[in-house]
């Protein structure tokens, strides 16, 4: 009876085993490094965007929407090659991050109202964190974290 037992625990187990591995296989991403670079990319531009409305730079909003929409573009890239199930659950949830971010650079166009447009751009951010929700913790950046080494950019 003992040994009967012991066998259906060590058959369950591996069978659980077993279950785990291949649904972690089924759910490893081809290219993590790329879409890592690609998800740190939209927290930088996000941030980018906050800072100019913090600073009253309302003209410069509709350029960083821009690198956003690059930045989306970016992800949807490096996310090419995995299951059309997963691509199409990111592209919408995608789409609608990049219209959020959209949302904002049209109403700093002409609202000057600093506070209604970080309310705003706190919405994309949700928006954003929607997409990203979508991928391992391990390649999800911290939005609210400023990117390492603010010296910034080259080009």
């Amino acid at each position: 009876m003992k040994s009967r037992r012991q066998r259906l625990v060590i058959l369950a187990s591996a069978g659980l085993t077993l279950a785990f591995a291949t649904q972690a296989s089924a759910q490893q991403l081809k290219a993590p490094d790329d879409i890592k670079m690609t998800l740190r990319l939209l927290v930088q531009v996000s941030n980018d965007f906050k800072r100019q409305i913090t600073n009253k730079n309302f003209a410069r909003v509709p350029h960083e929407y821009m690198e956003y929409t690059e930045a989306a573009d970016a992800l949807r890239s490096s996310t090419k090659d995995e299951p059309a199930d997963f691509k199409a659950k990111v592209e919408t949830r995608l789409k609608a991050a990049v219209a959020a971010y959209q949302k904002v650079a049209d109403m700093s166009g002409k609202e000057t109202d600093v506070d209604k447009l970080l309310a705003e751009h706190a919405k994309a951010v949700t928006a954003m964190n929607s997409v990203f929700d979508l991928f391992p913790a391990a390649l999800r950046p911290d939005p609210n974290l400023p990117p390492p080494g603010r010296g910034g950019r080259r080009g």
